[in-house]
């Protein structure tokens, strides 16, 4: 079983179990990458085959760890190269979070990165969120912050809130 493998699986029955469904279609169904992935995480979406429109959106890597933004979220990071010496290019992240999060977010900007010798800090990005309307009608965006609190083990949690 090749890593791409082993991500897809793991996407697969993370995102059936989340849909209540195992008869999903999953994206990327071969090694493409898609323009959200870091390193050595590839980044999926998945949606029951009769219902498009419900999605679950991620990333998975190939010992099986599926990562999202509610679970392994520092797994991502170190995809991303956050601790490497050099630090990898994580001027994307803000945006692979908006994908992550549906159709209605979007990244004006990067993430801001402030980490303590021991590698622990926080990490803020803004993202504006946009309900769809019908009938024309466009809502207005929503500015979003979110903060990552990002741990000494590596290990993150993200929390998302409208700035005061």
């Amino acid at each position: 079983m090749t890593g791409f493998t082993a991500a897809a699986a793991a996407f697969r029955e993370h995102a059936a179990r989340l849909l209540g469904t195992k008869d999903i279609a999953l994206a990327p169904n071969g090694e493409a990458r898609m323009p959200h992935s870091y390193g050595g995480a590839w980044a999926f979406n998945a949606a029951p085959s009769n219902q498009s429109d419900r999605v679950v959106r991620g990333w998975a890597v190939g010992d099986g760890t599926v990562i999202t933004t509610q679970q392994n979220f520092g797994r991502l990071l170190a995809e991303a190269g956050l601790w490497s010496a050099p630090r990898g290019d994580l001027s994307q992240l803000a945006a692979a979070i908006a994908w992550s999060l549906g159709n209605g977010y979007k990244a004006p900007g990067g993430p801001d990165i402030k980490l303590g010798p021991d590698g622990a800090g926080t990490i803020t990005c803004y993202l504006l969120y946009q309900q769809g309307g019908g009938g024309g009608y466009v809502s207005p965006q929503t500015p979003i912050e979110v903060v990552i609190q990002v741990a000494k083990d590596h290990t993150a949690t993200i929390k998302t809130s409208k700035p005061s």
